[in-house]
């Protein structure tokens, strides 16, 4: 029998991601990327450790891939959002930060339902993504980073 988190994956896999594919996302499961001309759309899935969740973080890295300071480099095809880019976290609820599949009474649903709640979030991440603040950033960023030698 499939746990909730293979159920959830599955859910994710089949309503979600062919939505991201069609907007111009790539990767795979759990962290997927949209390199655009001047930054790279980052979307990542994390599940809880035991259990019962998972959250959904939005970042964003310059065009050419990102260098943590003081740390390693992550080129275009690699860069997600556990490298330190900015990122935030899409919530279901103000009240809530994570989605859940394990409250009692589990609707016999959940995973369809949850996984239609991520898409409805898509247009707060592209929100966030085109805004000027994040547009500041990823410039101030691949600034300081500079030209990155690719040979």
């Amino acid at each position: 029998m499939a746990s909730g988190r293979d159920e959830m994956i599955k859910a994710l896999k089949s309503i979600l991601i062919p939505l991201l594919r069609e907007k111009g996302f790539k990767g795979s499961f759990p962290h997927f990327r949209r390199i655009l001309e001047t930054r790279i759309d980052l979307i990542s899935f994390f599940f809880d450790k035991y259990g019962g969740g998972f959250i959904v973080e939005i970042g964003a890295s310059p065009a050419n891939g990102f260098t943590i300071k003081g740390g390693p480099y992550f080129p275009p095809n690699k860069v997600n959002t556990t490298h330190h880019v900015p990122c935030i976290r899409l919530e279901p609820t103000e009240d809530q930060d994570s989605f859940r599949y394990d409250e009692e009474p589990v609707p016999p649903d959940i995973f369809t339902k949850l996984a239609y709640e991520v898409v409805s979030l898509l247009p707060k991440a592209e929100e966030w993504w085109n805004s000027d603040k994040i547009a500041q950033i990823i410039k101030k960023k691949a600034k300081q980073q500079g030209d990155i030698n690719f040979d």
